[in-house]
């Protein structure tokens, strides 16, 4: 609708008010009074609020039980997994009035209310595998899988550049804001107004006011902490914030469960970086977790503009910004690749930006790991924080260790998140029964999120191998295919493995009984999300 048609509904809605001022006032006349106190009520407005009361506590258990009807039918129509539709269809008729309050606040969101500018159509992408047979055919498997679901293009000119913890990542991130000309173009869904935000803080101002354009975008529920003043200090100096959907009372369910967990950082088109780490001091082992294990990667050529791609929609999502215009203002590409040519001095290693969330139809990072693990044919080594894949990726993680697979787990033995943590601690003793190697790190907390299949494939990204990411987050992923990023990914595993405690199944079966049934909430807290 455009201003015009919106301007003429305001006014029409304007006149019918204005049509009925004179019984509006005499309404109020009749409820309320001035005295000397000040404004008071009369007694006609205390007897029609007791009336209204005593009516609805007459009919509260009615109203409860049609309302849990109509969530029962929600969900019995959102059409998720039967496990989960179970769980809280038992919840809703054991726990009617609790059960709803659970439901609205922590219960999967119906893909059918959308936010027209958050969720784009589903698109129809190109099956033309033509791009991935240049190479050996069963390298690209996977590859074509992402490329049919998800629309990633196979992006050839890449320089990959793997930085292990923030002391590699922050110094290569202010060195290129440091260095940026035209744009600085910044997602993440933490960001601290601590001493490393306001270092990173003062570098964006800086660039601004030297003509840089700098947008940068946060999470609403990821960066609650953030103060307004640090932001109102930031947009002050010239850069644009915004906060990626913000919680209100009334979408207070729907906006908690969509949340933008991306990290993003794109300067000039020239550089991009992404990974697991968020800007805030405890990503520098200063947090309570202490030692903070994480991955980062900074890329050159093909795999920036399509970076760069997913931050501009995220934008737009949150202001009244074109992309088009953005594009054209800062005089670049995004649609279609670059001439291969700008990129020829770079080294050939082939990857894929994948892009997942609730809009995602295929979950298309899911089936990127699923495509990983399944066809691995001598080793599948998973980090991740949180162990909460789902079946699919479960039977998948089984499978492959029964055939023979050279399997293996790294996770956190410490816990940021009470009820993921035992949820993930509930799926380590099938994993040990089919000869999964797990591992629970030991020297402070690993948030790496990173997947190498055999010396084909290494994925490196946002996303964590739960259902949270996997199904309703919005996240981003590299899949790179690469024997030497591969190697490399599995070199550090291996670095990693010496701060772990490798688990055993005699060990395990005998832990006490309290863990099992923190296990068994967490696991049944991980279903309902």
């Amino acid at each position: 609708m455009n201003k015009i048609g919106k301007w003429i509904i305001w006014a029409l809605i304007a006149a019918f008010l204005l049509g009925f001022l004179p019984t509006i006032i005499d309404t109020l006349a009749d409820f309320f009074v001035l005295t000397e106190e000040g404004l008071g009520v009369t007694q006609h407005f205390t007897r029609v609020f007791n009336q209204v009361v005593a009516t609805i506590e007459s009919y509260m258990w009615h109203i409860i039980i049609i309302y849990s009807i109509i969530i029962a039918f929600i969900i019995f129509m959102e059409g998720q997994n039967p496990d989960r539709t179970i769980l809280w269809m038992l919840v809703l008729i054991l726990v009617p009035v609790l059960g709803v309050v659970l439901y609205l606040v922590l219960g999967p969101d119906l893909q059918s209310i959308r936010n027209r500018r958050l969720f784009r159509p589903a698109k129809k992408y190109s099956f033309d595998h033509s791009p991935f047979k240049k190479a050996a055919e069963d390298q690209f498997l996977t590859g074509r899988m992402l490329h049919a679901c998800s629309g990633a293009d196979l992006l050839m000119r890449n320089r990959v550049e793997i930085l292990i913890n923030g002391s590699e990542t922050f110094p290569a991130m202010e060195a290129a804001i440091a260095g940026a000309r035209k744009f600085i173009h910044m997602e993440f869904f933490i960001i601290r107004d601590d001493a490393l935000g306001h270092k990173i803080g003062g570098l964006l101002m800086e660039a601004a006011r030297r003509g840089v354009k700098v947008r940068v975008l946060y999470d609403a529920v990821g960066s609650w902490s953030l103060k307004a003043s640090f932001v109102k200090e930031l947009e002050e100096a010239g850069v644009e914030c915004r906060s990626f959907m913000p919680v209100s009372l009334p979408l207070f369910r729907r906006k908690m469960n969509f949340r933008n967990h991306r990290k993003i950082l794109v300067v000039d088109r020239r550089v991009a970086f992404t990974g697991g780490i968020n800007i805030g001091e405890e990503y520098e082992g200063k947090g309570h977790l202490g030692f903070w294990r994480d991955t980062f990667v900074r890329l050159e050529g093909e795999a920036v503009p399509a970076l760069h791609a997913i931050f501009l929609h995220d934008w737009c999502v949150r202001s009244a910004d074109d992309p088009a215009a953005i594009c054209e203002d800062l005089d670049i590409i995004i649609n279609g690749l670059p001439v291969k040519d700008d990129y020829s001095d770079l080294p050939v290693i082939p990857l894929q930006v994948v892009e997942s969330g609730i809009d995602s139809v295929w979950h298309s990072i899911a089936k990127g790991y699923y495509g990983m693990i399944s066809r691995a044919q001598r080793r599948v080594w998973v980090t991740s924080p949180y162990l909460v894949p789902g079946p699919e990726l479960m039977n998948a993680l089984i499978a492959s260790s029964l055939s023979g697979v050279d399997v293996r787990v790294m996770m956190p033995s410490v816990k940021d998140h009470f009820l993921v943590f035992w949820g993930s601690r509930s799926n380590i003793e099938p994993l040990l029964r089919a000869g999964v190697r797990v591992f629970l790190y030991q020297d402070g907390f690993i948030h790496t999120k990173s997947v190498v299949s055999d010396s084909r494939i290494a994925s490196v990204g946002t996303c964590n191998m739960d259902v949270r990411s996997l199904d309703i987050n919005f996240e981003n992923q590299l899949f790179i295919y690469d024997r030497e990023i591969a190697e490399s990914f599995a070199r550090q595993f291996e670095t990693d493995m010496k701060r772990c405690k490798e688990l055993n199944i005699a060990e395990w079966e005998k832990r006490p009984l309290w863990q099992k049934l923190l296990e068994s909430f967490g696991r049944l807290y991980s279903a309902q999300i």
